[in-house]
């Protein structure tokens, strides 16, 4: 096992070093007006001879941005691993580094020995209009020791509700759930009320697993809670500390006893999530409420064998009205979640950039980035190459796909700041994409942020010791929710937490939180 752990290393830091070799390797071989990037590989050939075969795409990011990137596409499996490594080759450096997800504990550490450039110094709405829009509470998020040290890629903020299917309801006679009460009637119906009509009780209402557990802070924060932290009396405590995390366990559980999910729920890996929706096994899901577009609407009506509606109603997608639809919803008695306001980002590290002139210009390329030529640039390729305007949206030309756009790659270094702009270029959306928009919209008003997010980051003990400890408290959530275990067991688990370094979180948390009131 050993061996193999060495293997892989190796066999990561070739791929990493034949990368930099590539793209003209260190910092010091770069000429004036020239940046060099380190970003994300989707799928192999970015930004390449291959697909940017007469270098269009590069020249005109050149052109309006006034800046020259030097790329380093790095796979994107193992790609966090690939960043620690480069993190410690000084010498070979870039001026821009992508992280995916949310700041790890190694960017932290990386920080807090003042690897990057504190952006607070250099951005403002004069200089770089985009990147200034930053919302305060991402900046916080991504400040250390004082510092901003991230610019983020932003997120819908309005992305996660429950989608379901609409002609089960539309059968049932069950109008759009408002309140959790609606949710588990209408359930409870897709279990035993025949929705597909094939006259046997082999459905459930709701599919579920323990691989994938975002889907359950989903349905907490319907009881008006983030299931991580909650502001109780101007103190910052985990939500395990208030009656609604109760509630809300208490409401899966009595899904799990009441035969509306599967029985085996919480041995279910996270493996074809979404499948048994697609199928239909069960009538609803609760995830982004993109997926109930993209991954359920769209496969009702593009797949070989399209799902037919079990009515005669009429789809509300007019090319397709026989076929099956999902109904997305933005909130549940006033609440959803939001699970990640910002998705990775862009950080300027001082042995890349040494100057202030390296960080200026950095700036300059990512906020630039961000305007609606280099958007549509990203997404879209080049205008009468990979798409053409009509009726002032962008139709693809046939056979374009994402993967052999001549930009393939371009969209790792867009920041979405500001997340929505009025002069975007856009693909004209299906009845599925404009619904599921409708439903994010919607959604914004009613998302709820973890209050910690900025602390924890601030906590020692928290980037030292969550990824270790705050399983076993999830754990044993599940084995409640499931029927599986008890109420005492939970706290029992907790109590664990708490003497594993829990009760330090806490203290540093609310030490940070209580000096950013001051």
């Amino acid at each position: 096992m050993k061996m193999k752990k060495v293997l892989a290393l190796v066999l990561a830091t070739v791929m990493l070093v034949s990368v930099l070799a590539s793209c003209g390797g260190s910092k010091n071989e770069l000429k004036d007006g020239q940046i060099s990037v380190m970003t994300i590989s989707l799928y192999g050939g970015e930004m390449s001879e291959t697909k940017d075969k007469d270098g269009a795409v590069q020249k005109a990011v050149e052109e309006y941005t006034g800046v020259s990137p030097v790329w380093q596409f790095v796979s994107s499996e193992g790609y966090g691993d690939k960043l620690n490594m480069t993190l410690m080759d000084k010498d070979n450096m870039p001026m821009i580094l992508t992280f995916s997800g949310d700041i790890s504990t190694t960017i932290i550490q990386a920080a807090q020995n003042d690897a990057f450039w504190d952006l607070s110094q250099f951005i403002n709405p004069t200089d770089y209009p985009n990147l200034a829009q930053c919302p305060d509470n991402v900046k916080d998020i991504l400040t250390v020791q004082g510092k901003w040290i991230a610019i983020p890629t932003m997120r819908e903020t309005g992305r996660y509700g429950l989608s379901y299917r609409g002609d089960w309801a539309a059968k049932l006679g069950i109008e759009k759930p408002k309140t959790i009460d609606d949710v588990y009637n209408m359930l409870y119906a897709f279990t035993y009320n025949d929705p597909d009509g094939n006259g046997k009780q082999d459905t459930y209402g709701l599919e579920m697993n323990s691989g994938y557990s975002d889907y359950l802070k989903i349905i907490f924060s319907w009881f008006g809670i983030t299931p991580d932290w909650v502001e109780k009396d101007g103190t910052l405590v985990p939500a395990w500390e208030t009656d609604e995390y109760k509630q809300a366990c208490d409401w899966i559980r009595k899904l799990t006893e009441d035969g509306i999910v599967r029985p085996d729920w919480a041995s279910v890996t996270a493996d074809g999530w979404g499948e048994q929706f697609q199928k239909g096994n069960v009538g609803a899901f609760v995830d982004t409420l993109d997926g109930g577009g993209r991954r359920a609407w769209r496969y009702f009506t593009n797949t070989a064998n399209d799902v037919k509606s079990v009515v005669d109603t009429p789809s509300p997608d007019p090319e397709h009205p026989d076929n099956a639809w999902t109904e997305m919803v933005s909130n549940i008695n006033g609440y959803t979640a939001c699970l990640a306001v910002y998705k990775g980002g862009y950080l300027i590290t001082k042995a890349g950039a040494k100057t202030e002139e390296d960080v200026k210009n950095c700036l300059k390329f990512l906020d630039k980035m961000n305007d609606s030529k280099m958007r549509a640039l990203a997404e879209l390729g080049i205008e009468g190459v990979s798409y053409h305007m009509e009726d002032g949206y962008a139709v693809q030309e046939k056979g374009v796909e994402a993967q052999n756009l001549p930009s393939q790659g371009l969209n790792q270094v867009i920041a979405y700041l500001p997340f929505t702009i009025d002069d975007a270029v856009q693909a004209k959306p299906d009845v599925a994409g404009e619904k599921c928009l409708e439903a994010e919209v919607e959604a914004r008003q009613y998302a709820l942020i973890n209050p910690a997010l900025a602390y924890q980051v601030q906590s020692e003990t928290y980037v030292k010791e969550s990824s270790n400890i705050y399983s076993k408290v999830t754990n044993a959530m599940i084995r409640y929710c499931a029927n599986q275990g008890t109420w005492d067991e939970f706290q029992a688990a907790v109590a664990e937490w708490e003497s594993l370094g829990g009760a330090q979180i806490k203290e540093e948390v609310n030490a940070a939180y209580q000096a950013n009131q001051g």
